[in-house]
C-alpha cells in the first residue's frame, strides 16, 4: 500500500531511497517537468462570470478551489515518478505546525550531526539535494537554468514576535471552523472558505498577511517563492502536508463536501478537467476518494475497507478433498487490521473455517500497490455423493472499522477424478536379454507392469498394446470394475509377451493413442506409458508420429541414456507435459531390482494426481522386524501402503500415530482395502482412520515368518535360473524390500526437469511446486539428490523463490543417465509435519541426440543392389532360382509406411 508518512518517521533506509529516488528524477529529467507545468498553471487565468483574464485573481491551479485537488494529482504523479526509479518509495510530508515553536530549529533543515533531510539555509551546496540546477523565470518570462544551487531564505520576512508561520491551532481552527468547501466569488477574496483558508489568502482576528499554505512558502522564501516552487523538494513535503489536511477536512462530518459542482470558473467545477495535468481525467471529482482512485493513505488516516465481492464459490470439488477459498477484502490503511469470522454465525458443514483460524490481522507493507489484498479463508469438504451442497454464510466484522459483513458460502462436489492409462510395452527380441538384476528385461517388464495394474483403483482402468516392428493390439482400454474382467485381461496380455524382432517404437504409440482416445470409459484423464529398451531401427520412427500425439504421455527407458532414443522419446513426454524417466544400467544392487516397478508406480501416481509421501527400500531376515516411518496430516484424504518384496514371505502391519497396531484383519474390520498381487503387498485406508488416527507419525511394520521364508527359498529354486539366483541372495542377505507410501491429497508436490540440451555439459534445473489447497506452500526443505552415471552422488538445495515454488540446477558433465530423487519436508498450514518425494531423470546423450535411425532392410537392399553391380553375381542366384530384383523389391517395401500406418500418421 502506498503509505504517506512524516519525514521524521521514516526509517534510514527509507529515508535513503526516496532522496535517491528524488536525485534520479533530476537527473533523467524528469523533475524539471514538474518545475515547468507548476509555474505554466500559475499563468493560465481562469477567469468567472465576466472576469477581466487574471492569474493573479484566479489560475489553473492556485488561487480558486481547484487549489486542493490540482495539486493532489500533482503531488501523485510525482510519487509515481519517483516510484518509476525505486517501486517501494512514497511521497512523504512535512508536519510543519509541529515546528512552529522555532521552525528554524526543525531537524528538516540539519546540516550537523545525525540524519540529514533536505539541506540548510542559503544556497544549498551540502546535503542530499547539494548543487542541484534551478529553473528560473528570466526577463522575458522563459524559464532556464541557473546552476549552483537551490536557495533557501528561512524565516527572512518574519515579522517581529509574530512570525508568518502556521501553528498547529491555526489547523485545527480550519478543520473545525470552515465547514464549507468553499464560496463566491471562488477566488481569494471568498470568506467562510475552508479552501481559501487552508491556501492562505483569508486572515481571521489579528491576523495579517500571508497563512497557513502560503506562510510556508513565504517563510521558507528563496527558490519557494515564486511559481518555480518545485525547484525545492521541499515543495512536496509542504504540498503533502496540506494534502493531508484536505484529507482530515474530509472526514469531518459537517464537512459540506468539494464546491462548486457547477456554474464556477473553467476548470474549477466539479466536473471540470484540470489542465497541466499527466493522469488520466483529472477531476476534481475523481480526486476526492483519493484512497481509492488515486492509491494511497496516509500514516493517520482511518483503515478504508471494501468487500467487490460477498460470495465464495467453491467449483467442482471432488468427493472427499477439501478446498480452500477465500473471501477477499480490499484494504487501504496504514494500521494493521483485524477480521474476525463472527462467533456463532457460521460456517455449518461441509463448509468450515481453516486450519487459519476465523482471525486474521494484517499489517500493510509500504509498497505501490492501490491496496491490500486481505483474505479470510474457508474450507469446503466434498461430500460422499456428487451434487450441489445446500448454501452456507458466516459474518466477518473489520474491528477496526466495526463493520460487519455477510459472506454467502456455495460449493458442488464432483466425482473423483479416474484416468485411463494405455501401456504400450516393448517387446523386441532384446527384451529376452538379461536385466542384471536377475532377471530378463521381460520378466522384469511383467512383474513392474503387473504391479502397476493391480495397484490402479477401480474407475480407473488400463489397456495394453505392445511393439516389435510392427504394433500389435492386446486389450483395449476399459475401467476397471468388480464386476468385469478387464483386470484379469490386462494381466493376462501382459503375461503372455513374447520378445521377438526389432524395434518400432512409432508403430507403439500410433496404435496406443488409437486405443487411448477410443477407449471405452468415461474417464475425467488420459495418458500414455511407453516402456522400450532399445534404440528406434525400423519405421515408424517417433520423429514421423510425433505431431499426431495429443495425449499425456510418460516413458520408461530401460537402459542408459545411450542405449535407448532418449532424445526422442524426450521431446514426446515434454511436449505432452509427462516425463521419461530412465533406469540406467541396472544390476545385483537392492535399488536396481525395484527401480523399474517404483517407475511404473510413479507414473501411474502422477497420472492420477496423487503423490509420493516416502519410498525406502532394504533388506529383512527371518524374525527381524523393520520400521518403516512415515508423516501424515490433515491434509491426506487416503493413503496406499504398497510393499514389494522379492521373496513373498513378509508380513505387512501398520501401527496409527497412537500406537495401536493393525494387522490384515483390523485393517480390513477398520474399513482398509488389503491386497495381495506379484511379490506385492498392499493397504490403501481412508482418513481419518482406526479411532479417528489422522496427522501424525505412522508407521509400516515388516516381519518375516521363518516357514514361509524357508518355503518361499525352496519355491524360487525350482523356478529356474533366476529363481535360484533371488534364492541365494535371499538366503545371505535376507529378503529385499520395498516401500512405497502415496496419498490422495489436498497437499500436492509437483515436480519438473528444466533441461534445454542434451549435449554433455548441459544445466539441468529442478522445480519443485508445493502446495496445500491450492495455497502455496512456504519454508520448506527441499533436496534433490542426484546420481550421475559414474555412480558418485551430489545433493542440491533447492532454494525457495517463493509462491511455494523452489529451484536448484546441476551441470549434467558427461553422458548417461542421471537419476534425481527430490525430497520435500515441511509443515502444512496446520503446522503438521509432511513429507513428500519424487523420482525423475535427465538423459545425457554424445552429440545431443539419438543415433541415426537405423533402416536394415533398405541398407541390405543397397548392399543386394550393389553387389548385383559386380559382374558374374547375378546369373548363379538366378541359376538357384533367386529373383535378385523381386529381393530388393521386398526389403525396400519393409522399410516403407503402410497404408493403415501413414492413415495414422494424418
Amino acid at each position: 500500500m502506498n503509505i504517506r508518512k512524516s519525514i521524521y518517521t521514516l526509517s534510514d533506509s527509507e529515508l535513503a531511497s526516496f532522496q535517491a529516488a528524488v536525485n534520479a528524477a533530476k537527473a533523467d529529467g524528469s523533475y524539471d517537468d514538474f518545475i515547468r507545468r507548476h509555474h505554466h498553471s500559475m499563468m493560465e487565468a481562469t477567469p468567472w462570470q465576466g472576469e477581466a483574464p487574471d492569474p493573479q485573481v484566479r489560475n489553473a491551479a492556485h488561487r480558486g478551489p481547484a487549489f486542493l485537488p490540482w495539486h493532489r494529482y500533482f503531488l501523485r504523479e510525482f510519487e509515481q515518478t519517483l516510484q518509476h526509479h525505486n517501486p517501494y518509495v512514497t511521497l512523504p510530508y512535512w508536519d510543519w505546525a509541529a515546528d512552529a515553536a522555532n521552525p528554524s530549529a526543525a531537524p528538516l533543515w540539519n546540516t550537523g550531526p545525525g540524519r540529514h533531510y533536505v539541506g540548510g539555509n542559503g544556497l544549498i551546496t551540502s546535503g542530499p539535494f547539494a548543487n542541484w540546477t534551478a529553473l528560473v523565470e528570466n526577463s522575458s518570462g522563459s524559464l532556464v537554468p541557473r546552476p549552483g544551487g537551490i536557495r533557501r531564505e528561512l524565516g527572512v520576512q518574519a515579522a517581529g514576535d509574530n512570525p508568518p508561520f502556521p501553528t498547529a491551532a491555526q489547523v485545527q481552527g480550519a478543520l473545525q471552523s470552515f465547514p464549507r468547501y468553499d464560496t463566491e466569488p471562488w477566488d481569494t477574496q471568498s470568506t467562510e472558505s475552508f479552501r481559501n483558508r487552508l491556501e492562505g489568502w483569508a486572515s481571521i482576528g489579528s491576523e495579517s498577511g500571508a497563512q497557513l499554505h502560503n506562510s510556508v512558502h513565504v517563510w521558507i522564501g528563496g527558490d519557494m517563492g515564486p511559481g518555480t516552487s518545485p525547484n525545492d523538494p521541499v515543495f512536496f513535503l509542504h504540498h503533502g502536508n496540506i494534502d493531508r489536511i484536505w484529507a482530515q477536512w474530509q472526514r469531518v462530518p459537517a464537512s459540506s463536501g468539494y464546491l462548486p459542482a457547477s456554474g464556477g470558473p473553467a476548470g474549477h467545477n466539479l466536473g471540470d478537467q484540470m489542465t497541466h495535468l499527466t493522469s488520466a481525467n483529472p477531476t476534481p471529482a475523481r480526486s476526492l476518494d483519493y484512497r481509492r482512485s488515486l492509491g494511497y493513505v496516509y500514516d493517520v488516516d482511518p483503515p478504508l475497507v471494501d468487500l467487490p465481492s460477498s460470495v465464495v464459490d467453491f467449483h467442482d470439488v471432488p468427493t472427499l478433498e477439501t478446498s480452500w477459498r477465500a473471501v477477499v477484502f480490499q484494504v487501504r490503511s496504514p494500521s494493521p487490521v483485524t477480521f474476525e469470522v463472527v462467533p456463532g454465525s457460521g460456517p455449518s458443514a461441509p463448509y468450515s473455517l481453516t486450519s487459519l483460524g476465523g482471525t486474521v490481522t494484517h499489517t500493510p507493507p509500504v509498497d505501490n500497490a492501490p491496496f491490500d489484498p486481505v483474505r479470510v479463508w474457508f474450507a469446503f469438504t466434498g461430500e460422499a455423493s456428487p451434487g450441489a451442497a445446500p448454501e452456507g454464510s458466516v459474518q466477518v466484522r473489520c474491528v477496526e472499522t466495526n463493520e460487519t459483513f455477510t459472506i454467502t458460502l456455495r460449493g458442488n462436489t464432483v466425482a473423483r477424478p479416474t484416468t485411463g492409462v494405455m501401456l504400450c510395452l516393448d517387446r523386441s527380441g532384446s527384451m529376452e536379454e538379461p536385466a542384471g538384476t536377475g532377471l530378463t528385461r521381460i520378466a522384469l517388464l511383467k512383474e513392474a507392469a503387473s504391479r502397476c495394474v493391480e495397484l490402479t483403483r477401480d474407475g480407473s482402468g488400463i489397456g495394453v498394446v505392445s511393439f516389435n516392428e510392427d504394433a500389435t493390439p492386446g486389450i483395449d482400454l476399459a475401467p476397471f470394475q468388480s464386476g468385469n474382467s478387464q483386470r484379469a485381461d490386462v494381466l493376462g496380455a501382459i503375461g503372455g509377451l513374447a520378445p521377438g524382432g526389432a524395434t518400432s517404437i512409432g508403430d507403439g504409440v500410433v496404435l496406443a493413442r488409437q486405443k487411448l482416445v477410443s477407449g471405452g470409459g468415461s474417464f475425467d484423464g488420459r495418458a500414455m506409458l511407453v516402456m522400450t529398451d532399445g534404440l528406434e531401427n525400423e519405421p515408424l520412427f517417433l520423429d514421423e508420429v510425433m505431431g499426431s500425439i495429443d495425449q499425456r504421455s510418460f516413458a520408461i527407458g530401460l537402459g542408459n541414456a545411450q542405449q535407448v532414443s532418449t532424445e526422442a522419446l524426450s521431446k514426446l513426454t515434454n511436449r505432452t507435459n509427462g516425463y521419461l524417466l530412465l533406469t540406467g544400467p541396472l544390476g545385483s544392487d537392492l535399488d536396481s531390482y525395484f527401480r523399474l516397478s517404483k517407475y511404473f508406480q510413479q507414473i501411474l501416481i502422477s497420472a492420477t494426481n496423487e503423490n509420493v509421501v516416502t519410498d525406502p527400500a532394504g533388506y529383512i531376515r527371518s524374525g527381524e522386524e523393520v520400521r518403516v516411518p512415515f508423516q501424515l496430516s490433515e491434509g491426506d484424504i487416503d493413503a496406499t501402503v504398497v510393499l514389494l518384496v522379492d521373496v513373498p514371505a513378509v508380513r505387512l502391519r501398520i501401527e496409527t500415530p497412537e500406537g495401536e497396531v493393525l494387522d490384515e484383519g483390523a485393517l480390513e474390520e477398520a474399513g482398509a482395502e488389503v491386497v495381495h498381487g506379484t511379490n506385492m503387498t498392499y493397504v490403501r485406508l481412508g482418513l481419518p482412520s482406526v479411532g479417528g488416527a489422522h496427522g501424525g507419525t505412522w508407521q509400516a511394520l515388516l516381519g518375516v515368518d521363518g516357514r514361509r521364508f524357508r518355503s518361499a527359498l525352496a519355491g524360487l529354486k525350482k523356478k529356474g535360473e533366476e529363481g535360484a539366483k533371488i534364492a541365494q541372495m535371499a538366503a545371505e542377505r535376507g529378503a529385499r524390500y520395498s516401500v512405497t507410501v502415496s496419498s490422495w491429497s489436498n497437499v500436492k508436490m509437483a515436480v519438473r526437469l528444466l533441461q534445454k540440451r542434451l549435449e554433455p555439459g548441459t544445466e539441468i534445473g529442478v522445480k519443485a511446486t508445493l502446495s496445500e489447497y491450492e495455497l502455496p506452500i512456504e519454508g520448506a526443505k527441499v533436496l534433490a539428490d542426484v546420481m550421475p552415471p559414474d555412480g558418485k552422488p551430489q545433493q542440491i538445495v533447492l532454494e525457495p523463490v517463493g509462491d511455494g515454488e523452489y529451484l536448484g540446477s546441476f551441470s549434467g558433465e558427461y553422458p548417461g543417465a542421471w537419476r534425481i530423487h527430490v525430497v520435500a519436508d515441511g509443515v502444512t498450514h496446520a503446522r503438521t509435519p509432511f513429507t513428500r518425494e519424487q523420482l525423475l531423470s535427465a538423459g545425457v546423450v554424445e552429440g545431443g541426440g539419438s543415433p541415426t535411425h537405423s533402416r536394415p532392410n533398405r541398407e541390405w537392399a543397397e548392399a543386394l543392389r550393389c553387389l548385383l553391380g559386380e559382374q558374374g553375381t547375378r546369373e548363379p542366384l538366378e541359376r538357384a532360382g533367386l529373383d535378385p530384383d523381386r529381393a530388393i523389391e521386398c526389403l525396400e517395401r519393409l522399410d516403407r509406411p503402410s497404408r493403415e500406418q501413414r492413415d495414422a500418421m494424418g
